[in-house]
């Protein structure tokens, strides 16, 4: 993703419930006319993302499953992300969003994941990006993207509904 689209992403104001509604409707739409499912896997939203997915009635079937994977141990054991590569890189990072989506999937029927991972409030001082910064893995059979938000510091509630706004659009522009 650009620099430009990422500021876009950054920049937007915070989403109100409807506004989540509809994102989430238009990709279980998407999801429902080609048969494909959706798999989730979310740190700093604590299951926000899944929540939207299953709020859609009659559209719900387009959801497999979620998995909340908030420590780096829920990491490992539910998604199978690397021990070493968590020490290295961070809970927060380009590689984990990337094994986050990739492992939902893998253990998963869904044909698109979606992973979050950030920092909805203040950040570890042990890791290398700081408040309000997340990623967001978009991962489809043979194909995963990560894009990289800085929110800088905001609420944790309005974080975690801008970064489930971001994640359900790319979602839908990975199935385009």
């Amino acid at each position: 993703m650009t620099a430009a689209r990422e500021a876009d992403l950054a920049e937007r104001p915070v989403p109100e419930i409807g506004e989540l509604h509809a994102a989430a409707r238009a990709l279980l739409e998407k999801l429902d006319a080609k048969e494909v499912t959706l798999v989730t896997a979310e740190s700093c939203t604590g299951g926000f993302l899944a929540s939207l997915a299953t709020d859609i009635e009659g559209l719900s079937h387009a959801f497999d499953r979620g998995f909340v994977t908030y420590t780096k141990d829920a990491k490992q054991e539910l998604l199978g992300v690397d021990a070493a590569m968590l020490d290295r890189e961070g809970a927060v990072s380009e590689p984990v969003a990337r094994a986050m989506a990739e492992g939902c999937l893998a253990r998963s029927g869904a044909g698109l994941a979606l992973a979050i991972t950030g920092f909805a409030g203040s950040s570890d001082p042990a890791e290398d990006e700081g408040p309000g910064v997340t990623y967001v893995g978009v991962a489809l059979p043979g194909r995963t993207t990560v894009t990289r938000i800085d929110y800088g510091k905001r609420e944790r509630r309005d974080i975690r509904n801008l970064v489930s706004l971001a994640a359900l659009e790319l979602g839908l522009k990975a199935l385009r």
